[in-house]
């Protein structure tokens, strides 16, 4: 009883409404300020009152890219709630997970059209395909999202889980606890090696491979892991099945972070259709 207690304690002062209340405070308030400082340094550097320091000039050729600072702020925050949601259920940290894909490829797509000039003549084909292709990837995963929320709202019960699936979930917070420790270090570590690369003059990327590609692979490790403690307190193959299928949906968001071209929208895109399918077909057959 006292392990539980203490998982439960230190779950809520890393995770609880407070923390996450004072957590969404200050990530709202630094993508304000970080927003601001953006797109004043473009604005300055435009003006020839400044030089963009060495590093980062690519995120000052429009005023687009003001957005990519706000936006990777709030991704922070989203992978802190996508954590905090793991020991609720499966479902639950799926659609925190489709929400943090959704704003990479909203952050991506922001990018990749303030880094042309849609008015060259010298633009191909390919350019506005690719373009498309991210579009509707977003749109794709937006109504996956909310297909998600739908069903956690509709099947949210509120009852105080006892017995195996008490312990169940205090072995889920145990693990929310590992991975946000490493969030922390891995966050801290990706963007003081971002800054380092800065400082010493070479060319800041934006893609998501930086931090994301890591965390998730840590993901893929811990949602593995539930599922199989989940086979101890479970043996209904519905349930077994859909968490085995949004572990295979984890795998794929994985693999498309570091696609390239038009393998990341497909490889999303395929994720967000087995993950959404998966939760359909499951919670259909479960209902009748």
């Amino acid at each position: 009883m006292e392990r539980q207690d203490i998982s439960t304690r230190w779950y809520d002062a890393l995770m609880g409404p407070r923390t996450d209340a004072a957590f969404k405070h200050i990530a709202l308030y630094a993508a304000l300020v970080g927003f601001a400082l953006h797109l004043l340094m473009w604005a300055l550097v435009q003006g020839d009152l400044i030089l963009a320091p060495p590093g980062i000039e690519s995120l000052l050729k429009s005023p687009l890219l003001a957005l990519y600072t706000p936006f990777s702020i709030l991704l922070v925050y989203e992978v802190y709630q996508l954590i905090q949601a793991i020991p609720q259920s499966f479902s639950a940290a799926m659609t925190k997970q489709f929400e943090v894909i959704a704003l990479i490829v909203v952050r991506d797509a922001l990018a990749y059209v303030a880094g042309t000039d849609v008015l060259e003549q010298s633009i191909e084909t390919g350019w506005y395909l690719l373009l498309v292709a991210k579009c509707l990837t977003f749109l794709v995963l937006l109504l996956v999202t909310l297909g998600f929320t739908r069903y956690e709202h509709r099947y949210a019960d509120g009852v105080e889980p006892t017995g195996p699936v008490a312990n169940y979930v205090r072995i889920k917070r145990i693990i929310a606890i590992l991975l946000f420790i490493c969030f922390v270090v891995m966050a801290t570590s990706a963007l003081a090696g971002w800054l380092a690369e800065v400082v010493d003059g070479n060319p800041a990327e934006l893609n998501a491979g930086i931090f994301f590609a890591g965390f998730f692979t840590l993901l893929i490790i811990a949602d593995i892991a539930i599922l199989l403690i989940s086979y101890r307190f479970t043996n209904e193959f519905g349930s077994l099945a859909r968490n085995t299928g949004f572990v295979l949906a984890t795998i794929l968001i994985r693999l498309a972070i570091d696609a390239p071209g038009y393998g990341a929208p497909l490889l999303f895109l395929l994720s967000g259709v087995i993950g959404f399918g998966v939760l359909w077909i499951t919670s259909r057959f479960e209902s009748t």
